[in-house]
């Protein structure tokens, strides 16, 4: 019996040796579950916009660490040991975890820095366009300046004829039958050739335009009366001019203005007097 009694002893001194070592083992392989777990966790938040192209290797590792604490949760000597197996595949998946997000990291860095240089160049590209779309714009400007007709010597006065058909120049407003202006328009070897219309406004002493129709033309974007329009051939040479309009009643005493347009724009004015 005393025999007995220390063989029990000792198997239950065994037994619970075994159940203390096995539990022991189980906390130690909790402990490191959840140092894994931790640190898994801390990976992922600090890679949370990389986490979509990961996807799948995080569902792996995840079903990984449920499958290990389960097996830890048994208790079971067996179930520990695998549990410690699968613990260090767990380690190794989430060293290639990392590494893989290290990869995705490089990777999108790349093409950051790609993004930039091409950002950079499309803004550099987009500047020296909006430069030279400026130069250009200058220089139609100035093209369009220096293509624009100028008259040199502006004159206009009263004219009367003779029965013989002879035309006299005359001061005298109750004289004048006609208003004679001449211009000559400038050699300008930029301006296009071809036919061009001029335009005379000749303004009365009250500013009113004498014209006997309503026809208009533009000037500054404005429709304006014309006294007299004149077509003529101009081949970038200089070109002598001469209208003359009548007015078919008789002409007020004081200031006149002679006006001339082409293209739009003023090339050339004058004042007579008729007394």
């Amino acid at each position: 019996m005393l025999w007995q009694f220390f063989d029990k002893k000792a198997q239950v001194e065994e037994v619970t040796k075994t159940l203390e070592t096995t539990s022991a083992e189980r906390d130690a392989l909790s402990a490191e579950l959840q140092r894994v777990k931790s640190e898994y966790d801390k990976i992922n938040q600090e890679n949370t916009g990389l986490l979509a192209q990961v996807s799948a290797k995080d569902e792996e590792i995840k079903a990984k660490m449920a499958e290990i604490k389960k097996l830890i949760d048994s208790g079971n000597a067996v179930q520990l040991r695998r549990a410690k197996e699968e613990l260090a595949q767990l380690k190794a998946l989430s060293q290639g975890y990392v590494a893989e997000l290290d990869s995705v990291k490089l990777f999108n860095k790349s093409l950051a820095d790609q993004n930039l240089s091409l950002n950079t160049t499309l803004a550099d590209a987009n500047s020296k366009l909006n430069s030279l779309k400026q130069e250009n714009s200058s220089l139609a400007g100035k093209v369009a300046v220096a293509s624009m007709l100028k008259t040199g010597s502006v004159t206009a006065l009263g004219v009367r004829y003779k029965n013989n058909g002879k035309e006299i120049e005359t001061p005298k407003a109750n004289a004048t039958q006609k208003i004679k202006t001449c211009f000559n328009v400038l050699e300008n070897i930029v301006a296009l050739p071809g036919n061009k219309d001029v335009y005379v406004r000749i303004l009365a002493p009250d500013g009113s335009v004498l014209t006997t129709g309503s026809e208009t033309f533009m000037v500054l974007g404005q429709a304006s009366l014309y006294t007299v329009k004149e077509t003529f051939e101009y081949s970038n040479k200089e070109t002598n001019i001469c209208v003359y309009w009548e007015k078919g009643s008789e002409y007020v005493s004081g200031t006149y203005t002679a006006e001339i347009y082409c293209e739009g724009a003023l090339i050339g004015n004058t004042s007579f007097e008729l007394k």
